[in-house]
């Protein structure tokens, strides 16, 4: 027990230490400059960042819908039997 408090004390003076430290390299300078001649290269960047974003996000719910569907057309072409009904003992001789 008194490991991992001390770890867990080390990991949060870490992480504080790394969060406190101003970042160096925030962005390129030359990129910076050539972006901000013009008019329609961050509007590019930006649609760019927007879709790339996305994609996760409309490839899981494609394949989500696409599972859902499935499971919903299996339970409707089986039929709902109940205990007692003739399809449910096929052996019970009548």
């Amino acid at each position: 027990m008194r490991i991992s408090l001390k770890l867990f004390a080390f990991a949060a003076l870490v992480a504080c230490s790394l969060w406190l430290t101003p970042a160096t390299a925030q962005a390129c300078p030359m990129c910076n400059q050539s972006i901000a001649e013009e008019d329609l290269a961050p509007h590019a960047f930006m649609y760019s960042i927007i879709f790339m974003l996305s994609m996760p996000a409309t490839v899981f719910t494609g394949i989500g819908t696409a599972i859902y569907l499935k499971f919903r057309n299996n339970a409707a072409v089986e039929p709902n039997l109940v205990a007692g009904d003739e399809a449910a003992a096929p052996d019970d001789p009548a």
